[in-house]
């Protein structure tokens, strides 16, 4: 390799001064930054796009414990709660720690299937981070809620979201399935751009970012930034605008080298996710969302926005 190549792509990312101070945010100082300013890395992404090792550096930067938090200011808002507010929470929350498990357990075969180091390097750290993401939850869940399961596996099933058919379909059906499929064929190329597809798109970019942003957002509205859990949610949400822009990179890539062969694998699977995503973000309670001065239509127009804003930098559109 050329060694004015390897100074080049072993440089620090440059980054503008307001995404620098996200970047390097303490716990604490997250309680202090909004969740649109976070989701603001992905959009300069998409201008700018990052490479595997920058993205790889980022991660190296932005580590953080969940042992470092202090859920006791959350115990009490949970004790001082209303029967609905506490609904409204466990309903939100069993989907996103369910969820974080579930990609959790799945991701294994993706960095197998990884078609250059710099990719399996990027997604080895995306492990790191959804396990640390489903530890938090845990957490959370045994000093907040409370629970008398000895563990994670006794949590997982007591916790198990009574979802509709969308969240079990996405989480329970088509993701263990392109999981098994790249396990059995680590160079099925095609089953890597349907599975990044999915992952990456539809379950982080398009649902989680979105329930991250309207949660986190009624939090810093009800003044209670300065709690365990939008520190260390925001913090989440910083770790998956990594793992979006990676997911757009892999895509851009895959069109930009053969449109007519990945093009209609990435619009297929979308298009099939549609009415799982739907599905998934409508509550079982419509209080769960109106009473934080959020309707469902807003929300659902938020997350299919954002994935218009993928796809346009990946160079599809579903109409094709």
């Amino acid at each position: 390799m050329d060694p004015r190549a390897m100074a080049v792509e072993t440089e620090r990312e440059k980054l503008e001064p307001d995404l620098e101070r996200i970047a390097r945010a303490s716990l604490k100082e997250l309680g202090d930054i909004r969740i649109d300013d976070v989701l603001s890395f992905i959009d300069r992404g998409i201008e700018k796009m990052p490479s595997y090792m920058d993205l790889y550096r980022r991660w190296e930067s932005q580590q953080w414990a969940v042992g470092d938090l202090d859920f006791s200011l959350d115990r009490q808002d949970w004790l001082d709660a209303s029967e609905m507010d506490r609904k409204a929470t466990l309903w939100s929350h069993r989907l996103f720690f369910n969820g974080e498990e579930r990609v959790t357990s799945t991701l294994a075969p993706f960095v197998w299937a990884a078609p250059s180091p710099e990719v399996e390097i990027f997604l080895s750290t995306q492990m790191v981070d959804e396990a640390r993401h489903t530890v938090f939850f845990e957490r959370w869940w045994r000093e907040v809620v409370g629970t008398e399961a000895k563990d994670l596996t006794g949590l997982l099933k007591e916790i198990r979201p009574d979802a509709n058919e969308g969240y079990n379909e996405l989480f329970y059906d088509r993701l263990p399935a392109t999981s098994q499929r790249l396990a059995s064929n680590p160079k099925d190329i095609d089953a890597f751009v349907e599975g990044i597809t999915l992952y990456h798109i539809v379950i982080e970019a398009t649902l989680a970012l979105t329930g991250q942003r309207f949660e986190l957002e009624s939090m810093r509205e009800m003044g209670t930034t300065d709690r365990g859990f939008y520190r260390g949610f925001t913090a989440i949400a910083r770790d998956e605008s990594r793992h979006v822009n990676f997911g757009i990179k892999v895509l851009q890539e895959a069109v930009r080298e053969d449109a007519a062969r990945f093009a209609p694998i990435i619009q297929k699977t979308l298009v099939e996710c549609l009415p799982l995503i739907s599905n998934t973000l409508d509550p079982p309670d419509p209080r769960y969302i109106t009473d934080y001065g959020h309707t469902e239509s807003e929300i659902l127009q938020f997350a299919f926005e954002s994935l218009n804003k993928r796809l346009r930098a990946i160079g599809i559109n579903l109409a094709a």
